[in-house]
């Protein structure tokens, strides 16, 4: 909501406002008036005489108001205060009067981007732009066109979701049950909502079974001389998971160590070859502590049996590697890297640099043609100039957390694994599970 105030508000205006605001309990609030804030010299703005009434007596108990604009002192300049609920207010002063042609009709403008939780600010004159177009801006002119100083073009980051918090909060998605999941097409669908107490490790001889029907149960596997708690349930997900729990992996290798699950030597999954296309999902997340040269080169999902044994040796084929994994990087980029069925050698893609302590959501698709990748719904890398058709299996199991050289496990996922769903056609971003 903009509300805009006229300058010097009597007592009945104050109370005017107030109400409007108490009217609209869940909106954000600007508010525009004459006069709040002065600046000096460097842009440092602080409260006027009546700005403090301003504060006083409507903003700073308002915690819907978060921006604040206002001119009659120059030059601009900004401050942030904070309001009695401890949240930041913004308060700028936006006058132009001072400069050429009586500020030539300059604008303040403010862009405000959710995804990138930034406001954008840039100021500009529209009057010198048209005269610019018609070659007509003289010398004075031509300085105005666009203002560009640390006060007048600027970012803010601010995290609207929790500065909004307080009056609007935006409820936790709710955990969605494994029937809603099954999509036609479903191979295999896991998720451990259905395990063991947080913080709990994974007991042996714990199966996880397929929610999708077929068979394609998770089996625990541990590396000879694995320390305790390799392996734990966890409550924390990502806030688009169905499942709102997951597996807390402590592998790492150099030297290999930890626990992983694969599907049972009989799964279905072992033996499907993909040939009509796919989608493989899977939530993650990368902790504080991964190190690139402990964790890196580990996989969420991969495939047991190795490029050489499966005949692959073609230009981009490595011996040793296994025929399909989704794996990090040691700089935390993921990695699709698998072999279909009517190539000699690997197709692969890659995704940006992912963050640390931040929820992911992969997704690879295939509609029997094109490989894509995407990462939190968004597209990152195909195959575009060759078909890439099926996936080639040597009927060995997939490991969930496990990731083989040479035909055996060198290093075990770093991190927490939450829902993962395997389709047996491509599926578009919106039936993903984040979706």
């Amino acid at each position: 909501m903009l509300l805009s105030l006229d300058w010097r508000l009597s007592a009945k205006g104050f109370a005017w406002a107030n109400a409007v605001i108490a009217e609209n309990p869940t909106l954000p609030v600007i508010v525009t008036t004459h006069e709040i804030v002065g600046a000096d010299d460097d842009g440092v703005a602080e409260l006027s005489g009546y700005g403090q009434q301003l504060w006083d007596g409507l903003i700073k108990d308002n915690d819907q108001i978060f921006l604040t604009l206002n001119g009659h002192y120059w030059p601009p300049g900004s401050t942030v205060l904070k309001n009695s609920a401890g949240n930041d207010v913004h308060l700028h002063i936006t006058n132009y009067q001072d400069r050429y042609y009586g500020g030539a009709g300059m604008i303040r403008s403010y862009r405000f981007d959710l995804d990138r939780g930034m406001i954008d600010i840039a100021t500009f004159s529209p009057w010198i732009r048209e005269l610019a177009e018609k070659g007509e801006a003289n010398a004075l002119a031509a300085k105005e066109l666009e203002l560009t100083s640390k006060v007048d073009y600027f970012s803010m980051e601010i995290d609207f979701e929790k500065r909004f918090a307080g009056f609007a909060p935006v409820p936790p998605r709710r955990s969605r049950p494994a029937r809603r999941m099954l999509l036609p097409g479903t191979l295999a669908y896991w998720r451990f909502d259905e395990g063991g107490t947080a913080g709990a490790d994974v007991a042996s001889g714990t199966v996880v079974k397929d929610q999708a029907g077929h068979g394609n149960d998770l089996v625990l596997k541990t590396v000879p001389g694995t320390p305790a708690h390799a392996l734990t349930w966890t409550g924390d997900h990502h806030p688009d998971q169905p499942a709102h729990a997951g597996l807390v992996f402590a592998g790492q290798g150099n030297p290999v160590s930890g626990a992983y699950l694969q599907t049972v030597d009989k799964a279905p999954l072992n033996r499907e070859t993909f040939a009509r296309g796919f989608t493989f999902e899977v939530f993650f997340k990368v902790p504080a502590d991964w190190d690139g040269g402990r964790n890196g080169w580990s996989s969420m999902l991969s495939r047991a049996g190795t490029a050489a044994q499966a005949g692959k040796n073609g230009p981009s084929a490595t011996a040793d590697e296994p025929v399909l994994t989704i794996s990090l990087s040691s700089s935390i980029e993921l990695q699709w890297n698998a072999y279909p069925l009517n190539q000699d050698g690997a197709t692969t893609a890659w995704s940006h640099l992912l963050q640390q302590e931040e929820w992911w959501h992969v997704a690879v698709t295939n509609d029997g043609r094109i490989s894509k990748l995407y990462v939190n719904g968004c597209e990152e890398g195909r195959n575009p100039t060759s078909t890439a058709v099926g996936l080639t299996t040597l009927n060995m199991p997939f490991l969930l957390g496990g990731y083989q050289w040479a035909g055996a496990v060198s290093q075990v996922f770093h991190g927490t694994i939450g829902d993962v769903r395997i389709s047996d056609r491509a599926l578009r971003p919106g039936q993903f599970m984040n979706a």
